[in-house]
């Protein structure tokens, strides 16, 4: 109660003595607002937000100002703001200095100040939390708030998101240095970097109209690509010659080629060895080994790329991290002759390596890349990876690129999972009432999961049975089904393009700035089989389609033959490349636009 006496006295303090001209006030403009123009589908949106950073010896200060209007009734939980902090480092707090909802009521302006009952403090384990509910809100609503953040000596931060989870019109940081220690700057997200990217000596950055993060479709995690601003000491006093202070790629990886040789010390790979037989080939040596570390060892929880010392802890404890993991499998698999290379890579939700920098928040854990039989090559992590199904590692340890670590030079890998794959062969029979499809599915990979729907591939849809069979074959999984529909009573069936949903989901927004990142390479392929009644035939006039491009790693193609006196059309959708740059969005646009233009010309079968 006496810290929320606190924050209530500094809303009197703040009202009488702001210097914000605009506090409590709106523009014509403001107030006329309804709909943002550029995404109207928002239910609220940033009117403006200002920021004054500063930068110091311990940490940073921040102090915000924000006003946010409501556009609609599913926009009320906008008007709430949450602020923590822990209680017991020294200069983490949060002193908010002013809160307050804005109406227009008949003409004029009504001002509902937060107060003591609309504020929540709360201590969980140490953190506190400062919950604001503003009163009074309705649709045109404004609420309006102003807070001083002050954070300890983070040694990497992103203090300031120009571009926000709803719209933003204005957004707008200043800095202040008052630090003696290094630090280096990074300007993320297409539009900041183009306003400002290069120019030096830069304390002022101000976007404006900025789309709400929900707008980026097709990525791994939109903090890759939103506009704002982040900072990394690069020659802090106490940790100079460490992780955090490394500001390029080869004393980084010193860094860790020195901690890897400590935690190594004095450990017998080969007695290890010893303990797990060989297989007929390396990919059954592999998964030996993978299947002795995770049943004699236990994984913390923990995705880090530092280790402790091996021996005296992992290997005593059978309990660590899964750098421990990694690193033992690497010194397994050499005394077994796999050659196995320590690489460093990060996850989809903290978000891609920045190869021009070192970002220390970016580099999360320590994975394999095992050479296997005719050389392939695989994304392996000790830890998490299935032992029945290498092949595909969990996704969320997959990015684009990885971080090599023996190489002598800065280097980096492009990685790429294996290819998923879905096979649907479908059997249509005719009668004078009704058709039905006996169908066989096969998927393997990442399409094997209960997200992946096989029924949005059927050409004809209708009532599925529900005795289908399902049994495991080597790497595929096998589903067998019946689809009954009506026939059309008129003279013609119209055969449905089973990639028409697939396409949709693949599509990108005309004028986009950013990279294409899928989830995964896939090869999907449906074949329709019939031998068709004397009184019908197959028109397929323009049906024969194939569109290639990026060398061939994306395909579409459809076309149709007479075997045996069965018509047999076939449908095949090729995407072997899952991350296109900004300087290859033009020619995967190009495929797309073919492609629908090819599942546009359909086939017809037809009374005669």
């Amino acid at each position: 109660m006496k810290q929320t006496l606190r924050f209530a006295l500094c809303f009197v303090m703040f009202t009488a003595a702001s210097q914000d001209t605009k506090w409590g006030k709106l523009s014509p403009e403001e107030i006329a607002l309804t709909e943002v123009s550029y995404e109207p589908t928002a239910d609220a949106v940033i009117l403006s937000e200002v920021g004054k950073l500063k930068i110091t010896d311990y940490g940073y200060e921040l102090e915000e100002y924000g006003r946010t209007k409501i556009l609609a009734p599913s926009g009320f939980g906008k008007a709430e703001r949450k602020w923590s902090f822990r209680t017991k480092r020294i200069n983490d707090n949060v002193v908010l200095k002013g809160a307050q909802t804005i109406n227009i009521v008949d003409g004029k302006t009504v001002i509902s100040p937060v107060e003591k009952k609309d504020i929540i403090v709360s201590n969980v384990n140490g953190i506190q939390e400062i919950a604001i509910a503003f009163p009074n809100v309705g649709v045109g609503s404004v609420i309006e708030y102003k807070v001083e953040i002050s954070r300890p000596y983070d040694l990497f931060a992103s203090p300031w998101r120009f571009q926000n989870d709803i719209p933003t019109l204005s957004s707008k940081l200043s800095l202040q240095l008052a630090s003696n220690f290094a630090y280096r700057m990074i300007l993320n997200g297409a539009k900041l970097t183009k306003k400002y990217g290069g120019k030096k000596n830069v304390r002022e950055w101000e976007l404006f109209n900025l789309p709400s993060s929900q707008v980026f479709t097709h990525i791994y995690n939109p903090e890759d690509f939103r506009e704002k601003l982040f900072f990394q000491f690069t020659a802090e006093q106490r940790f100079h010659g460490t992780y955090y202070s490394e500001n390029s790629w080869n004393g980084f990886k010193r860094v860790v080629a020195t901690d890897l040789s400590k935690s190594m010390k004095n450990v017998d790979f080969a007695t290890i060895s010893m303990k797990i037989p060989n297989g007929a080939t390396k990919f059954e040596t592999l998964k030996n080994t993978v299947e002795y570390l995770r049943g004699n060892f236990e994984w913390d929880r923990y995705v880090a790329f530092r280790t402790g010392n091996l021996q005296d802890d992992f290997l005593k404890t059978k309990k660590g991290n899964s750098a421990d993991f990694n690193i033992l499998l690497q010194g397994i698999l050499k005394t077994k002759g796999i050659r196995s290379e320590l690489v460093i890579n990060s996850l989809r939700s903290t978000g891609q390596i920045i190869t021009a920098y070192p970002i220390f928040s970016r580099l999360q854990t320590i994975n394999n890349i095992v050479e296997i039989d005719q050389g392939e090559k695989l994304l392996i992590d000790g830890a998490t990876s299935d032992p029945k199904n290498l092949k595909y590692p969990s996704l969320n340890f997959f990015n684009n690129i990885v971080l090599e670590l023996e190489s002598p030079v800065e280097s980096f890998l492009s990685i790429s999972p294996n290819l998923s794959q879905f096979i649907s062969v479908q059997e249509l029979e005719l009668n004078s009432e009704q058709g039905k499809l006996s169908i066989q599915d096969r998927v393997n990979g990442y399409l094997d999961t209960p997200k992946f729907k096989p029924e949005h591939f059927y050409v004809f849809k209708g009532a599925k049975n529900r005795d289908s069979k399902e049994v495991l074959q080597n790497d595929w999984k096998i589903s067998e089904s019946t689809v009954t529909f009506e026939k059309s009573t008129d003279s013609f069936l119209m055969i449905e393009n089973p990639f028409s949903k697939t396409m949709r989901e693949l599509s990108i927004e005309k004028d986009r700035d950013y990279p294409i990142m899928l989830d995964y390479p896939f090869q999907a392929t449906v074949q329709l089989k019939t031998k068709l009644p004397t009184n019908f035939s197959a028109k397929t006039d323009g049906f024969e389609q194939k569109v290639s491009a990026f060398g061939g790693n994306l395909q579409f193609v459809q076309g149709s033959e007479k075997v045996d006196e069965q018509n047999v059309f076939t449908w095949t959708l090729l995407i072997n490349k899952v991350v296109f740059n900004t300087n290859e969005i033009a020619e995967y646009q190009v495929f797309m636009n073919k492609v629908n233009e090819a599942i546009s010309k359909p086939a017809v079968i037809r009374k005669n």
